[in-house]
This record gives C-alpha cells, sequence and structure tokens, in this order.
C-alpha cells in the first residue's frame, strides 16, 4: 500500500459514523466527508483544491456538505490532486451511483437535444413542404413532401427512445418540473437550496409557460407569411 492509500485509509476511518445510517442520500453524505477528510488530511484549502480541478471554492463547499455531488470527470481530478486511485477515493458503491447519475443525466440532456432537432426538423418540413406545393409543380411538391415526411420518421425513432428512456429516470427520481429537472443536472440532491438567481426564481418555475408563449410567437411568424402567399 502506497502511502497516499494508507492517507485515503486513515481519512475513511475517520468518517462520521452516522455517515452511512443518513437517512436522506447517505451516498451523497458518505462521498462528500470523504472529500472532506482526504483534503484535511492532504493539508490543502478549498480553495487550493478548487484551483486543482478546476471549480470554484463553493462548488468544494457544496461536495463537502453532501448538497451536490462530483461528475466522473472531477471524481477523477479529485483522484490526482490527492494522489490517490479512484477506488480509494470512492467505494464500489458510491462509485456506481456516480457512473449510474453521469449516466441519467446524459440520457435527460440527449433526450432535450432531440426534442429540440425533431421540433425545429418537423418546422422547417412544414415551411419546406408549403413553400414547395406553392411554387412547384404537384408532382415535385409531393415528392419533396414524401421525403419530409421519411426524414421526420427517422428522426422520430430516436427522439422516440430517448424520451421513453428520459421518463422512466424522472420517475425513478421523481422529476416532475423544469426546476427538478436543472436542479438534478446540476448536481443538486433533492429538497436542497438552490441558487437564488433570475434563472432559478423567475424563468424556470414558469418554464412550461415560457415555452408555450415561445412557440406561439415562432409559429405566427413561420406560418403568417406563408399563409399571406396563399392569399396573394
Amino acid at each position: 500500500m502506497t502511502k497516499s492509500d494508507q492517507h485515503a485509509a486513515t481519512a475513511a476511518a475517520e468518517l462520521p459514523k452516522d455517515v452511512t445510517r443518513t437517512k436522506e442520500n447517505p451516498i451523497e453524505s458518505a462521498v462528500g466527508a470523504r472529500i472532506r477528510c482526504l483534503r484535511e488530511a492532504a493539508g490543502m484549502s478549498q480553495g487550493e483544491l478548487a484551483s486543482r480541478v478546476f471549480v470554484s471554492r463553493q462548488t468544494v463547499i457544496n461536495w463537502e456538505k453532501g448538497k451536490t455531488l462530483p461528475d466522473i470527470e472531477s471524481v477523477k481530478l479529485l483522484s490526482a490532486a490527492y494522489g490517490i486511485t479512484i477506488d480509494a477515493l470512492l467505494d464500489e458503491r458510491s462509485e456506481e451511483y456516480l457512473r449510474q447519475t453521469e449516466r441519467d443525466r446524459r440520457t435527460i440532456l440527449l433526450s432535450l437535444a432531440s426534442s429540440l432537432v425533431y421540433i425545429l426538423a418537423g418546422l422547417t418540413g412544414m415551411v419546406v413542404v408549403s413553400l414547395s406545393y406553392q411554387f412547384l409543380n404537384w408532382d415535385t411538391a409531393h415528392v419533396i413532401s414524401n421525403v419530409e415526411a421519411a426524414l421526420r420518421f427517422c428522426l422520430m425513432v430516436p427522439w422516440s427512445v430517448l424520451a421513453f428512456r428520459a421518463n422512466a429516470i424522472r420517475n425513478e427520481r421523481q422529476i416532475r418540473s423544469a426546476v427538478d429537472t436543472m436542479a438534478f443536472l446540476e448536481g443538486y440532491k433533492p429538497g436542497s437550496a438552490l441558487p437564488q438567481t433570475f434563472l432559478w426564481r423567475r424563468l424556470l418555475p414558469h418554464w412550461t409557460a415560457i415555452m408555450v408563449a415561445t412557440w406561439v410567437v415562432i409559429l405566427f411568424l413561420v406560418f403568417a407569411p406563408l399563409f399571406a402567399l396563399k392569399m396573394v
């Protein structure tokens, strides 16, 4: 066992006994306590650790308090900063939990991105088809319409799969709103205090209404000119 690993073992032994018995997210609490103990054993301040793993001091504070979890890349940087292996930094259960959380976040992000692409592709397709029937002969416009429908179907398949998987993750993790979604993506655990910024206080709580209003405006801007062309 290397000297660094001995420090890790000593720090692990110094973890509060109630960490593993915490009812509220015991893994987050255990990971935070491990990060704190290893930092103190290495004689580093929170600011020094933050600079080594390329995050803010507040992020380190949130990790140590169990408010947020580091992602896998941050875990690798933490292990390098402490001079230990990932296995010495995290136990098997915590490491798998972090990896699964990272996979779930990636799935939700991909689902959101695919939804945006699918909607934009649908709007673009409707505009192209409408213009085709307006300015081209019927046969050519019909071919363009069929191609657009085929492309839209190809996009719908991955979108549906990702949406199904993301919905399962939301149900499992009890993610009900845009605020919950953003909190999960940012690494905040359920029930923790969230930033009091304009985004969190004003935009996210009304995200559905904002999106509906935005798409109404977009649809009007897209289809009003098309309707005007047909009336000419």
